[in-house]
């Protein structure tokens, strides 16, 4: 099976070079990566890398938005198996060959990287970002029993979302994932999150607004179609 990895960059020139030079040291992955239009130069980088590293890389029009850049990205993917991955370094590129593993031995049809499972965590987080996050993941609670619904490292059967419309706003494409692909089994790998090293952090309060509304349809959506979860293991 032939594996896409979906980079989504804004203004990420800083961390672009170290983050494919780092997946391509353990995964032969095709690499996506979806720029909004960086004025950093991080498109103009990703070109220069695309001719020494199996890349494909996406000039968007402008800053269109995180879940319409992963969206894209899955559409241009030639792999079996999708996943996604931050470019500013928080995600540690290492982790992806075990993120892969059970897809490919049958085992899961989605694998999240999990701060919330035994053996995860978060580094260096304030105390307003650890509570923020845990209550985002209980909100969602009543669509995935999932430890880590707010996962933006994760990957999964292209098949998964064959003939899904995704319409996720902001930044929990994950979620939109688990309410409505079509899956068996989930299962999450512990990871520790790390703070970005090089650049700005994308989080504001439109993005907390914008998980709200995206919260809002999704659980229209359950109500409407009613219940699907996978098992986890």
């Amino acid at each position: 099976m032939k594996s896409s990895v979906i980079v989504p960059t804004y203004n990420e020139s800083g961390n672009l070079r170290t983050l494919v030079e780092r997946i391509s040291l353990v995964t032969d992955s095709e690499i996506i990566v979806v720029d909004d239009a960086s004025p950093d130069g991080t498109g103009k980088l990703a070109d220069e890398l695309a001719k020494t590293h199996p890349m494909k890389v996406i000039h968007r029009s402008g800053k269109l938005g995180l879940a319409s850049a992963i969206i894209e990205g899955f559409n241009a993917a030639s792999g079996d198996i999708v996943g996604v991955i931050d470019a500013d370094l928080s995600h540690p590129p290492e982790l992806i060959p075990k993120l892969i593993e059970p897809i490919m031995k049958g085992e899961a049809d989605i694998v999240l990287a999990s701060r919330y499972v035994q053996g995860g965590g978060e580094e260096n987080w304030p105390y307003w970002r650890k509570v923020t996050s845990r209550g985002a993941v209980l909100l969602a609670r009543g669509l995935t029993p999932v430890n880590d619904s707010m996962s933006g490292y994760f990957f999964m059967r292209k098949s998964v979302i064959d003939g899904v419309k995704l319409d996720a706003v902001g930044f929990k494409i994950c979620l939109e994932v688990l309410v409505k692909g079509r899956y068996g089994k989930v299962a999450e790998v512990p990871y520790t999150f790390n703070n970005r090293k090089a650049g700005k952090s994308k989080l504001n309060v439109l993005e907390y607004t914008n998980y709200l509304r995206h919260l809002f349809k999704l659980y229209r959506h359950r109500i409407t179609h009613g219940r699907k979860d996978g098992g986890t293991v």
